[in-house]
């Protein structure tokens, strides 16, 4: 011991290091080896776990034949809707309805003071009386050759003016009185007695209640197959299901969305239906063979594609669907061959081409039907 010590303290410095490491990096390998005996045969145990082929639970389903349809969100909404204004100025004299009355057409609601518009109306008047004795006057003498035909068209042509101004001053009478420009119900009143309107401002919201209008849009794969006149039922979020047809569908994309407006009329006589209540159009368009489905076994594929993961000669495959109608009885999807067998359970963690170990899926099948 004493030999290698003094062996040591005559080395130079950098070769005490250099076995300084040494010694370190040889502990450390030797502690390796005593602690994780077994450490290969773990990994060849892993590799051993990733060659076993996944289990799936799959289901058998058969297509039938089924009217597709077209299921778009929209909202109801008021074919006739005005903001009755008033057309001349004056302070409110009087209001003849209230929010929520049905009116007729040519009611008075808002109702202004004439002020010296009836005085007005009587001068026109006076004067149209003055220029009909001038003009009978006139003409007689025109008659007897008194009056050249200048003056009797100067005559006949004062007489017109009069009468002209009397319908103007008639007019702006009648226009204090703000009438219904439709049947309708009184949505909401925008003035009160006292009130001063200028010509343009708003006396009151005038709704029609039929026809009434389920408004939406439809995509461009969907758009071709909708026409004017295809009948159509409409779920309101309120419960109410009501059955109208297409009356509109645009020919022209909303440049921002790229969709294109589609309008159903809705029959509304008992004035129940209110605008802007959302609800579910469904438009039926052809028969289709069709499977039903439970909304869960749909995937995406790596480019967004819905579709679902069914099993050819023990492999994963994806098979791209159309949605034809979704319910409370489950999805029905178009696309699939008319007998495939999907994957119910574990569709999520395999692969396409992928080999897996199929087990018949023993759940409830969605409608009794298919899975």
């Amino acid at each position: 011991m004493e030999k290698f010590l003094t062996l040591w303290r005559s080395m130079k410095p950098r070769y005490q290091w250099a076995i300084g490491i040494a010694l370190v990096v040889t502990a450390w390998l030797a502690t390796g080896l005593i602690f994780h005996p077994h450490s290969g045969q773990a990994t060849d145990s892993a590799q051993a776990n990733t060659d076993v082929t996944p289990r799936v639970q799959v289901r058998t389903l058969t297509a039938s034949n089924r009217n597709a349809t077209i299921t778009v969100r929209g909202r109801t909404q008021a074919l006739h809707e005005v903001d009755v204004r008033a057309e001349v100025e004056g302070v409110v004299q009087a209001l003849h309805f209230e929010k929520g009355d049905r009116v007729k057409t040519g009611q008075v609601l808002c109702e202004l003071k004439l002020n010296d518009r009836g005085a007005r109306l009587s001068e026109a008047q006076a004067l149209v009386d003055q220029r009909q004795k001038e003009y009978e006057v006139a003409k007689k003498l025109f008659e007897d050759g008194f009056r050249s035909k200048t003056q009797m068209a100067q005559a006949e042509a004062s007489l017109q003016a009069a009468r002209a101004a009397v319908n103007t001053q008639a007019i702006s009478v009648s226009n204090t009185q703000i009438k219904a420009p439709f049947a309708g119900v009184v949505d909401d009143r925008y003035v009160n007695v006292g009130d001063y309107m200028r010509a343009g401002d708003k006396c009151a919201l005038l709704i029609a209640p039929e026809p009434f209008l389920a408004t939406a849009t439809l995509n461009e794969q969907e758009v071709g197959s909708v026409t004017v006149g295809d009948p159509a039922t409409v779920n309101l979020v309120t419960g109410e299901a009501v059955t109208g047809k297409v009356r509109f569908v645009a020919d022209r994309a909303d440049p921002a969305t790229r969709a294109f407006r589609v309008e159903v009329e809705l029959p509304n006589p008992d004035a129940k239906l209110r605008d802007g209540v959302s609800a579910d159009i469904h438009i039926p368009v052809k028969r289709v063979m069709a499977q039903q489905i439970s909304p869960g076994i749909l995937v995406l594929d790596d480019n967004g594609t819905v579709g679902v993961r069914a099993v050819e000669n023990g492999k994963v495959a994806f098979i791209p669907v159309q949605v034809i109608s979704d319910g409370p009885e489950g999805m029905w999807i178009a696309g699939l061959p008319p007998k495939v067998t999907v994957i119910t359970v574990g569709q999520e963690f395999v692969s396409d081409g992928e080999k897996v170990e199929t087990v018949p899926d023993t759940s409830k099948p969605v409608g009794g039907k298919a899975a």
